[in-house]
């Protein structure tokens, strides 16, 4: 064997640097040892968070408080009360041992304070945090809705951290079924509805139609077609936000294509004619229409021509509207906002721009509609800066009148409303929604392109276009939206909505998107009440 003569050396090279490190050590170190309960630890003083949940099946919606009880953890924890109403649960309650049975769906799950153990029907289940005991109550870790309560009751549970949202349960569809029927030279869909909704139809390029029912949710499974039937290529559909979007691929042949509601309102049919070889028509949106009388005749189209606009700022006066955590009120942004707007609308020759006011005054609701009604207006846009009760919702939204399709809608509409009270009963509202369904084609299609632009300029969250009855639309005799410009209740939005750059930028965006809008319907033809599409 032979020897390395640098070995010694450097085996005392290493000793030295062990009792360096040695003597680095801190003075007890070694007698520290793990503490088993470190990862059981109760943080009494956790602040209260604001869970949103959501029952798709009912469309409603609870705010929950949650809890980050474990200390040094992320987990979040509710009470088991507030899991029983996510499931409709019972609760029996053992004070010996600190032991509770949740009841639901016909299952039981067992828990104990202190306890990662969960029993069942279902067999056991060992959780990564413990239960606690706080307030008389038990406080469990989503984890337990996520891998076990909504499992076993085959319910999936969505638990997003970052948002603090959580959603129970299968989405209850609108849009159910598709039925394809062939004739001689057309090919119709028919779309199953569990209620009349509100769509849009459109042609954005050559094969291709896009039908957008407004705050409906689909089936995706049972609204597709994978293999040719006539004119009709493919159909898909998805989930975009609030909306069902189903997309169409066609025929070449087809030249034409109307939509239209039947069935009193639970079909949604569209109707793809062939002839000869050219383009799709132009969008064509339209909305679940109540039908003439018989004896009746509908009102001659008249050309789509933009005139005047009548800009409002929300809110004035005594009314202040939404007040921002920094103090900002949104009757000045509001105001701020629509000046700005009507300079840049007043620069086109041959546009007049008409403001329901023009300085910190209160103007009835009603009075607003009655000034754009005098004023011969052709398009009515509101003005309005959103607010939530969790400080992380974010964006902008662009409402038209209809009734609203969710509980978070019609809450929107309730705040923007309450200045309303004793102007007018509810059958003024129903009449006039009437009225605006001759609009709700324009309504939906400016509503459409002002949100597109204002998600574009800002780069802010698209929360869509939806629908609501707000009052300040009702009385309008033009096509008339609603748009919510941002959050004050979002400390970085509120600072931008009252940053006279950023005022000046939603301006010229929604300026602009108006000016978008009267173009590309200079000169044409309302849609007919059929709702028919041409080359």
């Amino acid at each position: 064997m032979t020897i390395n003569a640098n070995g010694p050396r450097r085996l005392l090279i290493v000793l030295a640097g062990l009792l360096a490190a040695a003597a680095a050590w801190p003075a007890g170190a070694a007698a520290q040892t793990p503490d088993p309960d470190a990862y059981t630890r109760l943080d009494a003083n956790a602040p209260a968070l604001a869970v949103q949940a959501t029952l798709p099946a009912t469309r409603s919606a609870l705010q929950l408080e949650g809890r980050r009880l474990l200390a040094g953890s992320l987990e979040v924890y509710l009470s088991t009360s507030g899991a029983a109403a996510l499931f409709g649960a019972r609760r029996d309650w053992l004070e010996e041992g600190h032991r509770l049975v949740l009841r639901a769906g016909g299952r039981d799950f067992r828990l104990t304070a202190g306890s990662r153990l969960v029993t069942g029907d279902a067999g056991e289940t060992l959780l990564r945090a413990p239960v606690f005991a706080r307030g008389g109550d038990l406080w469990v870790p989503l984890e337990l809705l996520t891998r076990v309560v909504g499992p076993a009751l085959r319910q999936p549970v969505r638990w997003d951290p970052s948002r603090l949202t959580l959603g129970v349960g299968r989405e209850r569809a609108d849009v159910t079924g598709l039925r394809v029927e062939q004739l001689a030279s057309a090919t119709a869909l028919h779309f199953a509805c569990a209620t009349a909704l509100t769509y849009r139809a459109e042609s954005p390029e050559q094969g291709r139609l896009l039908l957008k029912i407004y705050g409906a949710t689909v089936d995706p499974e049972q609204v597709a077609l994978d293999a040719p039937q006539g004119l009709v290529a493919a159909v898909s559909a998805e989930q975009a936000g609030n909306d069902a979007l189903i997309t169409v691929r066609v025929d070449p042949l087809v030249t034409r294509y109307r939509a239209y509601a039947a069935e009193d309102g639970s079909e949604i049919v569209l109707l793809l004619e062939e002839g000869q070889l050219g383009a799709l028509p132009e969008p064509t949106p339209r909305g679940a229409l109540t039908p003439l009388p018989a004896d009746a005749s509908p009102a001659a189209p008249r050309p789509i021509t933009v005139r005047t606009v009548i800009i409002d700022a929300g809110h004035g006066g005594d009314e202040t509207g939404r007040i921002g955590a920094g103090g900002a009120l949104e009757k000045d942004v509001n105001l701020a906002v629509a000046r700005e707007l009507k300079r840049v609308l007043g620069r086109q020759d041959g546009l007049e721009v008409v403001l329901t006011r023009d300085d910190d005054s209160a103007v009835p609701l009603a009075r607003r509609a009655e000034i754009a009604n005098q004023a011969s207006g052709d398009l009515f846009v509101s003005l309005h800066c959103n607010g939530w009760f969790s400080e992380r919702a974010t964006g902008v939204e662009t409402y038209f009148l209809s009734p609203a399709k969710t509980d978070r809608d019609a809450s929107v509409a309730r705040e923007e409303n309450w200045a309303a009270e004793g102007e007018g009963e509810d059958i003024e509202f129903i009449l006039w929604d009437l009225v605006q369904n001759r609009f709700i084609t324009d309504s939906s299609d400016l509503a459409e392109t002002v949100q597109a632009a204002l998600c574009r300029a800002l780069g802010a969250e698209n929360r869509g276009v939806k629908q609501a009855g707000f009052r300040v639309l009702v009385g309008a005799y033009m096509p008339a939206i609603l748009v919510e410009m941002g959050f004050l209740s979002n400390g970085d939005e509120e600072a931008r909505l009252v940053d006279p750059d950023h005022q000046r930028l939603l301006a010229r965006t929604i300026g602009e998107a108006i000016l978008e809008y009267r173009d590309r319907h200079a000169g044409a033809g309302r849609d007919d009440a059929d709702g028919e599409g041409r080359p």
